[in-house]
């Protein structure tokens, strides 16, 4: 008989009393960090301690160096390989993941574990973003203008641009790949010169008009209730001190004043249709959709989507309104929980979220390893709450694992990725930092408040050169300090 639940206070109680072990397994536990309040029976299985072994919901599994990862999905078979975390999985538990794979599907399987995710199959054919267009287009979510076409010059792109009516500058984009890495703004020939290669490889590539506009992000989730859509955020995009990726992700904000009613209202419908669309397609569960608000008509335009939690996930789950609430992320739980009956009404759910989802101030940043030459961590902060003094540091108050211990307006959290004696690689995650305070201006950078913070994260890392021996056994492995943080959008 399935239980029935039919509000929120329903909702917090089912799983308050939770009996089903849930795991989530990634390099990081920052995607879903906060999650364990909220879920009896919640652990998370990392590789990075973030918190010097002192969260209860975090079960270590040490690098043992034996292996140099490329991806994420190769952290994850690692720690599903180890000894430790198989005396802890329990069978029939229910795993999910930042990234994976079929070889770990077959893995889990073996394990007894149930992957509570869509097939990769079908994920990794809804991650291309020329599928997402044509998924968009056929939910009436129109992109920006743009042609997916196979490109092979420099002269054949101009003229299939030419056809479609796409102007004299251009963004290009693969169809797979971090935004920052595979997202190309080609004005002239020697733009698209240095970038070519990665083009002329593609079968097929999107190419849009380059358009003067705000990137946003929202989170939603598609269940056989209906869509149910989180807060729309702004992005920070290619901040040089935070990235060194021209179109790279590096923040957040959620503030009430960032955008009007009517483009919240129009971001929630579009989301909406996008998510019924995808679970047509049998897509279920959380998803993220950034749009692009045009500067010059206001007009709104889907631009990516990613089938799976992001980073902004955190951002999500952890606002004020989901703290009052519940975590958009739940929704994804119950819909993988086939004895759950849900009476929840999702348009007043949204509506909710329409009126209070941005209520108090929230920002994030990204700050990766900038420089290009490999170094060696020689100082790094714990993670916790700090306060900044008046010559411009940071003063730790606290360490913490929880990110809500810091929401004054004067604190911030850190969370730590890369720890003291670890390789700082060009692109490498440092640390992501949570802020209490609006962090960027209207065209997109960090305003004077933006920049003390990120200043003052940036003075808690020092490094130092690699030694002669350090540089030999570095060539002698080609890349081990090639390790992904867990934080990829």
């Amino acid at each position: 008989m399935k239980n029935t639940l039919h509000s929120i206070a329903d909702i917090k109680r089912h799983f308050a009393e939770n009996e089903v072990p849930y795991y989530f397994i990634s390099a990081s536990n920052f995607n879903m960090m906060g999650l364990h309040e909220w879920v009896r029976g919640w652990m998370n299985i990392n590789l990075v301690d973030c918190f010097d072994n002192k969260h209860p919901q975090v079960l270590m599994i040490a690098d043992d160096h034996t292996q140099i990862f490329e991806s994420i999905e190769d952290i994850n078979l690692y720690l599903l390989a180890s000894e430790k975390a198989r005396a802890w999985l329990a069978p029939k538990g229910q795993a999910f993941f930042l990234f994976f794979d079929e070889q770990i599907e077959a893995l889990c399987k073996n394990l007894g574990i149930d992957i509570i995710l869509p097939k990769n199959k079908l994920v990794r054919e809804i991650d291309s973003k020329i599928v997402t267009t044509e998924i968009g287009n056929q939910a009436g979510v129109s992109s920006v203008p743009n042609v997916l076409t196979k490109v092979s010059s420099f002269a054949e792109l101009q003229k299939v641009a030419a056809q479609a009516k796409l102007g004299t500058r251009w963004v290009v984009q693969t169809p797979y790949g971090d935004s920052g890495k595979t997202t190309f703004f080609i004005a002239n020939e020697d733009d698209y010169n240095n970038v070519a290669e990665k083009i002329e490889g593609e079968a097929q590539v999107k190419v849009m008009r380059w358009v003067n506009c705000t990137g946003t992000a929202i989170e939603a989730c598609a269940t056989r209730w209906g869509t149910f859509v989180g807060p729309l955020l702004t992005e920070l995009i290619g901040i040089a001190t935070l990235t060194p990726y021209a179109g790279g992700w590096c923040g957040n904000e959620l503030y009430q004043d960032a955008f009007s009613a009517d483009i919240r209202q129009q971001v929630q419908q579009k989301s909406q249709a996008m998510g019924d669309a995808l679970y047509q397609r049998g897509y279920r569960g959380y998803f993220e959709l950034d749009y692009l608000i045009d500067s010059d008509t206001h007009e709104v335009y889907l631009g990516e989507l990613n089938a799976r939690i992001t980073g902004i996930s955190a951002m999500t789950n952890m606002s004020d309104f989901s703290a009052e609430t519940i975590p958009l992320f739940l929704f994804h739980l119950l819909e993988y929980d086939t004895d759950i009956d849900l009476k929840l009404d999702v348009n007043e759910f949204n509506q909710a979220v329409l009126a209070q989802g941005a209520m108090g101030t929230a920002a994030q940043v990204i700050l990766k390893y900038t420089d290009e030459p490999l170094k060696i961590i020689t100082q790094a902060p714990a993670s916790g709450v700090y306060v900044m003094n008046d010559a411009g540091e940071f003063s730790l108050q606290r360490t913490s694992y929880n990110r809500r211990d810091a929401l004054a307006p004067n604190e911030v959290y850190v969370l730590r990725i890369m720890n003291t004696g670890e390789y700082a690689y060009h692109g490498g995650d440092l640390a992501i930092m949570f802020i209490n305070r609006v962090i960027r201006t209207a065209q997109g950078k960090l305003n004077e408040d933006g920049q003390r913070w990120v200043g003052a994260l940036q003075r808690c890392f020092e490094f130092r050169p690699l030694s002669q021996e350090e540089r030999s056994q570095v060539e002698l492995a080609h890349n081990p300090a090639n390790v992904k943080s867990g934080r990829e959008q």
